[in-house]
């Protein structure tokens, strides 16, 4: 085996893991935001069941006011993930096709 099959090789098989840590990823992303999805909905019912009149409008918004931080810091990373998971795919897909291209193209001349 050449030189070049086995760089091509080597190259596809870098395509491929990055795929794999995209997918990873995204399987990831897909479980926070489940969790910040069911997080958001625990504090907007919080928050109108204190929207009755304006003094506990004003403690339910104290209360859960941390949380809503917290969920908006978590939306946030979760977008920023799912930017990164799609840069591994895409550069994945293009490592990978550089492989084959590398395996197709590596034989040695037949003379």
């Amino acid at each position: 085996m050449g030189f070049k099959r086995i760089l091509g090789i080597l190259i596809l098989l870098v395509g491929l893991a990055m795929l794999s840590v995209s997918y990873y990823i995204k399987h990831q992303v897909v479980e926070g935001r489940t969790q910040i999805s069911s997080a958001q909905k625990k504090v907007d019912r919080g928050n109108s069941l204190f929207s009755l009149n304006p003094i506990s409008k004003q403690l339910g918004q104290g209360m859960t006011n941390s949380a809503q931080k917290k969920i908006d810091k978590g939306q946030q990373e979760v977008d920023e993930y799912t930017v990164l998971a799609n840069r591994f795919q895409t550069w994945g897909i293009v490592v990978a096709v550089v492989g084959v291209v590398v395996i197709a193209f590596g034989r040695k001349k037949k003379h």
